[in-house]
């Protein structure tokens, strides 16, 4: 999460979506950096809302505008399936070496994911805890130009991205069926991306 405190502008990190990559490139102008711990990195916006949006109001960062990331859903699973491949994830209880992505989406799609599935759900991350999305702008992965626009024009600043945090290719073969029941099962994660689009 980063702090901009002159343009009162706060950045969610929901992970994967290329938020390394934002840090490295934001870094030095932001008035407060949460990074390392996940949990400090990617705080979300309930949890923001909750507890920080007022530690700002008392430092005189007055209703801060916030700003966050949404990647399509299967590509945004497909990053969790290939970062959680890495040789470093060998024999962990959450390293998906040994399942196929379609495997992984289906057990994400499940009523008990396992180990390897925990990985999150972006709604949750963007809404407060009465399901209403909290987060300002919202902008899509795969329009990163119009946010690095948005950005550069909030902060006087051009902006340029380095490559960063990139996981490993892998065989992301997802079936009608499958990507169908994630369709079902979390239409939300669907419609809060389209959403995002501008």
């Amino acid at each position: 999460m980063l702090v901009f405190a002159k343009e009162k502008l706060v950045f969610l990190a929901l992970p994967k979506t290329g938020t390394t990559a934002l840090e490295a490139a934001l870094e030095p102008m932001a008035a407060m950096v949460l990074r390392y711990s996940p949990n400090l990195k990617h705080t979300p916006g309930y949890r923001y809302d909750k507890y920080l949006k007022t530690y700002l109001g008392k430092c005189g960062v007055k209703e801060p505008e916030t700003v966050c990331v949404l990647r399509h859903p299967v590509d945004w699973l497909g990053s969790w399936y290939r970062y959680r491949s890495r040789p470093e994830k060998q024999g962990a209880a959450n390293s998906t070496e040994a399942m196929s992505f379609d495997a992984f989406v289906a057990d994400y799609a499940s009523d008990d994911p396992g180990p390897a599935a925990r990985v999150g759900y972006p709604p949750r991350f963007i809404r407060d805890n009465d399901g209403r999305v909290m987060v300002d702008h919202l902008f899509q992965y795969e329009q990163m130009d119009l946010l690095v626009a948005f950005l550069g024009q909030r902060l006087d600043k051009i902006i340029n991205l380095p490559t960063r945090n990139v996981s490993p290719a892998a065989d992301l073969t997802l079936s009608a069926a499958t990507r169908a029941r994630l369709e079902r099962k979390h239409a939300q994660m669907f419609e809060d991306w389209e959403a995002a689009r501008r």
